[in-house]
């Protein structure tokens, strides 16, 4: 496209950033009930406590709102080793921690896009990132705390690496990706039909053995026992833990969507932007999931690995909201990476189709298989001229 080669219109990009503010704005005033999940794992193993045990009975710090309450298990259900990584967090007052830590997010995929944009590894259009930054799924993953945007940006890092011939350090980053969510392991399929790909499995493997190694050394096997009984049981049937009741001034204040905790105060425990499924049909069978997942991942390799490994890359990554069976609104960010790369060489009148992912309200439980679905399809969408310069 001539257009990448035309000097760089920052001023174009600076307000198409303006959504910030309004993002801003939930941040300050959201629970982030996921991230109290992630918090409370972090505050449970620097006071030597299983993450994924519901210690409300010990001390009302540990309440976890919605995700736990008065269940056997705690919110958190990722791997063990993944636990520490917010120790550091833990330690700090949690509205402050929570804050921190959306900023965090924001200015990860923030100073990546300006990555993307300064060394024109492809043409981002301003418009785009307007589209992005009031979509359901960025508002929801703030509205929640969840890790999606860090998770994604990591992902793309590895792709840099990779197209950069820095096959260990993108091997690295995925086998890290497969430690904190299970999930985004699936990525490793963009590289089947590489020339490079022995030497990238080669190193997979070593990390994913490194950081298994780490895991069992640095997490005690009541974690992992715990861990593997937590992903095990369907998130509708989790036992109840031994408290009967709340203690006062603990829960969801009645007729609102507001939450009181010993630790904050009263904030928006989600909104309605946020009740939406990725993946409804399939959310009670991890089996059959995987394996639709697994197949829409391998029809997007042998379809557009002809053309980019960067195309085939952001396809693949759109499977990974279906491969996972409870996979929410928030987990849509995974298509966003398409999404900007395909907005300015796709025809124009399909444009809208492109767009419907991330603008469809989430109670439709519909846009996690759109995008799916426009996976496959996104190379019909391309104008001959566009297919041609991937």
């Amino acid at each position: 496209m001539n257009s990448i080669k035309k000097k760089i219109e920052w001023d174009k990009y600076i307000i198409a950033l303006s959504p910030i503010f309004l993002i801003f704005y939930i941040s300050n005033e959201t629970y982030a009930i996921d991230y109290r999940a992630f918090y409370l794992a972090g505050k449970s193993v620097l006071n030597n406590l299983n993450p994924y045990l519901n210690h409300i009975s010990l001390s009302s710090d540990f309440y976890g709102p919605i995700n736990s309450e008065l269940s056997k298990f705690s919110g958190w259900k990722y791997p063990p080793l993944a636990s520490y990584i917010f120790t550091p967090l833990a330690s700090l007052p949690y509205e402050l921690s929570k804050n921190i830590f959306n900023l965090i997010s924001l200015i990860s995929i923030s100073l990546l896009t300006f990555f993307i944009i300064k060394k024109r590894l492809f043409y981002i259009n301003p418009y785009s990132l307007i589209i992005v930054g009031i979509s359901f799924p960025l508002l929801s993953i703030i509205s929640r705390g969840q890790v999606e945007i860090l998770i994604v940006c990591l992902a793309l890092i590895a792709l840099y690496f990779y197209k950069q011939d820095k096959i260990f350090l993108s091997a690295n980053l995925i086998a890290i990706l497969g430690f904190i969510k299970v999930f985004p392991l699936l990525l490793a399929v963009a590289f089947l039909k590489n020339y490079r790909k022995n030497k990238f499995y080669i190193y997979l493997i070593i990390s994913f053995l490194i950081l298994y190694l780490l895991n069992i050394t640095l997490c005690p096997l009541e974690w992992r026992q715990s861990f593997i009984e937590r992903i095990t049981i369907p998130w509708n049937q989790i036992p109840s833990g031994s408290l009967k009741e709340l203690p006062n001034n603990l829960g969801v204040i009645k007729d609102s969507m507001m939450v009181r905790t010993s630790d904050a105060r009263n904030l928006f425990h989600s909104h309605f932007f946020v009740f939406g499924f990725a993946n409804p049909l399939l959310s009670s069978n991890l089996y059959l999931s995987g394996l639709i997942g697994t197949i829409g991942a391998f029809i997007c390799l042998f379809k557009y690995s002809k053309y980019s490994i960067t195309l085939c890359f952001f396809t693949i990554m759109n499977w990974i909201n279906i491969i996972n069976p409870i996979s929410w609104i928030m987990g849509l960010f995974w298509y966003v990476p398409l999404f900007i790369f395909s907005y300015e060489k796709i025809k124009p009148s399909l444009k809208i189709i492109l767009v419907l992912p991330l603008i469809l309200p989430p109670f439709l439980n519909f846009s996690g298989y759109l995008a799916a679905i426009i996976s496959i399809f996104i190379s019909s969408f391309f104008t001959r001229d566009s297919l041609n310069k991937i």
